[in-house]
């Protein structure tokens, strides 16, 4: 049967649990006869996209590629993680996202068919409350799994979302069901680009109804209390919609997330507190996170790729993008062209100091000053992101996924397109105040309305998202041109352009009769 099938995908997943988020022992040989073990569900799917064996982690091996395409990174050496915006070519990192994350929708759709196949109740002894706090939460993390997978698949894999276009061009494969033969499997319908981000919109949309505000413990199984709530997936909502172009419905959003939160997240710690947690605990601002403090997760995972350090707080051969000179030039951070000296504009920044690391040329530097060794980079100044591994426990530390942060600065932006600048200061305000450190540049400046430029809010967010999957598809989503950075050769491209569209894999393909 087809949830046997999907029963052995989620064994394979959860047989290297531990306590908290992999604490449930191995299920028996037969479909979810409690909600407790329909709890295996999410785990599962969780497990599908944020964890793996090295390379095989989605979520870090799209970061490290949505990551490198941004105006705002130079590469060192590797072209295989889309520096060059080389799209068409497939290599072994795309295909096997590609893979994973229909695994993922797999089995989320197996699920879903197990729900609909017992008329929406398949637990009936469970008592209301049970499957108000437990079996209704299950399924608003499914949906959200679900609504994640397609989310990284479609801005990867698919077109950009024109708000005055049809969006009818082929993208993905629309599964919506579990196959139940090979020819199912080889024969699923081709998602548009309207379809897709339809199914996504709707799959964020169900987790926003049914997800709690809050693990409370006690109520909700332990697992639980390190994933989406309904905030995070108000959080996914706003970014589809602002994919969308959608910009009302995706303020209104924002609005809720930030001043209807319970007093749950706030900007009131230094940026590195999201970044440097182990365990259950998080940042103030962290409003979901990959909780790498679970050994079985952290196995380890290459977001040393883009991070200054590997282990032992020493710097990474392996790491390949830093920041690019047109932003430094743009943060007016350097004295001068490849100058060891820094501008107050950097100095005083609490993210230029804990978020990011700094390599000086050979021949200037002198006592603890880091120098690359690499031939290509040995003789400039370099700023590197430093974002993870910020903790001790080097891999064990969690990862932030959806940070205030980033809520506050898509608003300001939101509000100034509106015509509300004294709003949109204030946001941008709240981010620059909680990143100055009065000891270095004196008092706050404030930005003040009269001051305040569309430029400036994304200037901001590119220091503040520096390091994270952010740059490429927060202009794709302001429908803004896509500046080439430090490509030389490389020219401004539209928001819908090609060069970010990856190519599907060729096995899918071959053996997809309709692509």
């Amino acid at each position: 049967m087809k949830y046997i099938r999907l029963l052995l995908i989620i064994i394979t997943l959860s047989l290297s649990s531990c306590e908290n988020y992999f604490d449930l022992e191995r299920p028996p040989q037969n479909p979810w006869t409690t909600i407790d073990e329909f709890e295996r569900v999410p785990i599962g799917l969780y497990a599908s996209v944020y964890s793996g064996h090295h390379w095989n982690i989605p979520y870090v091996n799209y970061a490290i590629f949505k990551n490198s395409m941004g105006d705002d990174v130079n590469w060192v050496s590797d072209p295989s993680w889309g520096y060059w915006r080389n799209t068409k070519e497939h290599n072994t990192w795309s295909k096997r996202n590609f893979n994973l994350l229909y695994r993922t929708i797999s089995s989320a759709n197996n699920a879903l068919e197990f729900i609909a196949d017992n008329n929406g109740d398949p637990f009936p002894g469970a008592s209301d409350e049970n499957k108000r706090n437990n079996f209704d939460r299950i399924v608003g993390e499914i949906y959200f799994m679900r609504g994640m997978a397609y989310y990284y698949l479609q801005t990867f894999y698919g077109h950009a979302y024109s708000p005055s276009g049809n969006n009818n061009t082929p993208d993905l494969p629309l599964r919506l069901t579990y196959p139940n033969s090979l020819e199912e499997a080889k024969s699923p319908e081709t998602g548009t680009t309207q379809q897709i981000f339809d199914l996504i919109l709707s799959d964020f949309k169900k987790a926003t109804e049914l997800l709690p505000d809050k693990y409370l413990e006690g109520v909700h199984h332990q697992s639980y209390s390190v994933r989406a709530n309904k905030f995070a997936a108000k959080a996914m909502l706003m970014k589809v919609h602002f994919s969308r172009g959608e910009y009302t419905d995706a303020l209104s959003l924002c609005n809720e997330i930030i001043d209807q939160n319970g007093g749950e997240y706030d900007l009131s710690e230094d940026p590195i507190e999201a970044f440097n947690k182990v365990g259950l605990e998080r940042g103030r601002e962290t409003i979901f996170y990959i909780p790498f403090y679970d050994i079985t997760l952290a196995t380890p995972h290459h977001f040393s790729v883009i991070n200054h350090t590997y282990e032992n707080n020493l710097m990474c051969s392996w790491t390949e993008n830093r920041m690019s000179n047109t932003l430094i030039n743009k943060l007016n951070w350097l004295k001068t062209p490849n100058s060891i000296l820094f501008n107050i504009e950097a100095r005083r920044d609490k993210r230029f100091q804990q978020l990011m690391a700094v390599r000086y040329p050979a021949d200037k530097a002198s006592g603890n000053m880091d120098v690359d060794s690499r031939v290509e980079i040995q003789d400039v100044t370099t700023v590197w992101p430093f974002k993870y591994y910020k903790s001790a426990e080097l891999f064990f530390t969690n990862v932030p996924l959806i940070r205030l942060g980033e809520i506050q600065l898509t608003r300001s932006i939101l509000r100034f397109k509106n015509g509300d600048l004294t709003g949109s200061a204030s946001d941008l305000n709240k981010v620059r105040q909680r990143s100055w450190d009065e000891t270095v540049g004196g008092a706050f400046v404030e930005i003040s309305t009269g001051d305040l430029t569309e430029d400036l809010i994304h200037t901001e967010r590119m220091v503040e998202m520096f390091g994270e999957p952010d740059r490429v598809d927060y202009l794709r989503s302001l429908k803004m041109n896509i500046p080439p950075g430090d490509r030389e050769g490389f020219a401004t491209e539209p928001y819908d352009s090609e060069s970010f569209v990856w190519a599907i894999p060729t096995e899918e393909s071959i053996y997809n009769e309709n692509l």
